[in-house]
This record gives structure tokens, C-alpha cells and sequence, in this order.
């Protein structure tokens, strides 16, 4: 195997390593038209977080500059990003999210996300693309693991250059701003699908192919504010369908690569989410809303999917 072949295909092990394993079901709450659409067309969208509820989404662990002192870190790689994190000012639109709940149902989240909560099985929504993140809501939670993930058995060996790590250490600490969450939302019990896609091919404008494995972009309309929302979408594709597609991007211009790209995602074949169950919230109509529901999926191929109502006795 060629030195460069090795050395991505131990960067990606190692990135991979820095993902959250979540077992069982975790919960999107969601409106009728979300769930429709999620089941229409089997995708989930992930919103680009400068459109989302939490105002410091994101931006939290830049406040805790104290978090660490140099002589706790036993990654030299992971040292100096976090030193250089804390210290450059937020500046991120490239980051996109779908959030999801491992606890209980919640009138909380019925009240503020929707009348639908869809359960899935959290290890096949996993892809290439998509890493998920158990979101954390302390200092201590959130130090714990970023030294945990800075001492995986994946940053040994001869195959990861000095490059590769400081890729891969600024990637550990990226994932952890997204994971870190302010503690006021700390019953929502988060788990979130996580994408990067530039809109621009800024800081590489001669070399496009930096961002080929970028998911396109697309607009929606913002419900309140009546501006263009951008999101990027979730699914489960052919991972042979997928390399079968892939494309020599050295010869193409910025525009011709979008275009490809969001051509490519229209046409691909696309599996069912794994969806194991609906909940209907505690809203009026709720047993004729189990009823369209039930024949929604299974008229879109969803055959085994329990629906249930809640029992919340809310008026």
C-alpha cells in the first residue's frame, strides 16, 4: 500500500475514533410536516447552527479558557489546537446539526419541537459523512473526554505525519465544541448528527477538491423570520453506489462541482431510515393522527414501525 494511502486510511480510523458509540434508540421530535417529509422522503435535515434555538450553540467551550493548564495534555498535538482554539475568535458557518434525544419523553421538547417523536436505531444512522456526538453539559464532562479521545490507541504508529495530527487534533477539539452545550439544556439529553460543507472554497480557492466530499447545500424558508435557512441532508445510500460516483475533481471549477454534486444527491438510490417507532404527543386528535401515521408508513414501505400514543394528559 502507497505510504500516502496508509497514512489517510490511519487519519480516518483515527478521526473515526473521536465519534460517540450510541447504542439503542435515540428521539427526534418533530412537526406533521417534518415527519412527513422525513418519511416522504427518507432524509433528515441538518440545519447549519447559526439558524438554531441555542444562541451559543457552538461557541460554549471557547468561554472556558481555563479548562486546562498545558501539563494535564499528554498529546502535544492536542495541546497547542486547544491553546490556538481558545485564543482565535469564533467564526464558523460551515457546521450543520440534526438533534436527537436518548431520554424519556419530554413535554418540554413536546412543547417547544413538535407533536411527533420518531425513534431510530442510533448505530445505522452512522455514515461516512455523519459522526454522531452525545452532547455533555459541564466542564468536567467535556475536559474528561477530550483527554480520553487525545490518548486512543488510533494517534500510534509510524503511518500519521506531523501534518495528519494536527489535522487530527484540531478535528478532536472541533467535535468537542460541537458536543459541549449550555448546561440549561441539560434535559434534553442530546444526541446530534453532525456535517461540514462550505458554501465558499475559501481558504483553498486552487484546490476545490478540498471540500469534495462535502454534502450540498440547501435553502428553506425560516418559519418566523422569512429568511433562506441552510441545510444539508441525512440518508442512507449504496456506500458502492457512492465510490462508483466518485470523480476526478482536479479539472472542475468550483460551480461545476456543486452542480455534480447536487445532481449526483438527487438521483442516488436511497435505503429506509431506521425507524423504529412514532409517538404521537399529547395533542388534539392524537388516535387520528395515529392512524394517518400508521398508513403514511407503511405506504411509503415503513411496514414493522410501532406507533403509539402518549399518555400525557395534557388538555
Amino acid at each position: 500500500m502507497d505510504n500516502r494511502i496508509k497514512c489517510i486510511e490511519h487519519y480516518k480510523s483515527l478521526i473515526k475514533a473521536f465519534a460517540d458509540p450510541c447504542r439503542g434508540p435515540i428521539y427526534h421530535y418533530t412537526s406533521a410536516e417534518g415527519l412527513r417529509g422525513i418519511i416522504e422522503n427518507s432524509e433528515i435535515w441538518l440545519t447549519n447552527v447559526a439558524f438554531v434555538n441555542d444562541r451559543t450553540e457552538c461557541r460554549a467551550l471557547k468561554e472556558e479558557r481555563n479548562l486546562f493548564i498545558d501539563s494535564e495534555f499528554v498529546n502535544k498535538y492536542v495541546r497547542d489546537t486547544w491553546n490556538s482554539f481558545i485564543c482565535n475568535p469564533y467564526n464558523d458557518k460551515d457546521t450543520y446539526i440534526a438533534s436527537f434525544s436518548r431520554g424519556k419523553e419530554s413535554l418540554e421538547q413536546w412543547r417547544a419541537y413538535g407533536d411527533f417523536r420518531i425513534g431510530f436505531g442510533a448505530n445505522k444512522l452512522f455514515t461516512h459523512s455523519f459522526n454522531l456526538y452525545q452532547c455533555v453539559y459541564n466542564r468536567k464532562e467535556i475536559k474528561n473526554w477530550i483527554l480520553k479521545k487525545s490518548n486512543v490507541k488510533e494517534w500510534n504508529g509510524d503511518s500519521l505525519n506531523d501534518q495528519f495530527k494536527r489535522g487530527a487534533a484540531f478535528q478532536l477539539i472541533y467535535a468537542a465544541s460541537r458536543k459541549f452545550k449550555n448546561y440549561h439544556f441539560n434535559k434534553e439529553k442530546e444526541v446530534r448528527a453532525i456535517a461540514v460543507s462550505h458554501h465558499t472554497w475559501e481558504p483553498y480557492p486552487n484546490s476545490p477538491s478540498m471540500f469534495a466530499n462535502d454534502p450540498p447545500i440547501y435553502y428553506r424558508d425560516h418559519s418566523t423570520y422569512k429568511i433562506p435557512v441552510p441545510y444539508v441532508k441525512l440518508f442512507i445510500t449504496d456506500n458502492e453506489e457512492q465510490k462508483e460516483r466518485q470523480h476526478d475533481t482536479t479539472k472542475e471549477t468550483s460551480r461545476q462541482m456543486k452542480e455534480r454534486k447536487l445532481n449526483q444527491e438527487r438521483s442516488m438510490t436511497r435505503y429506509l431510515l431506521p425507524i423504529l417507532e412514532v409517538l404521537i404527543g399529547p395533542m388534539i386528535h392524537r388516535e387520528d393522527a395515529k392512524v394517518a401515521c400508521e398508513i403514511l408508513l407503511k405506504d411509503k414501505g415503513y411496514k414493522n414501525v410501532k406507533v403509539n400514543v402518549s399518555d400525557i394528559p395534557l388538555r
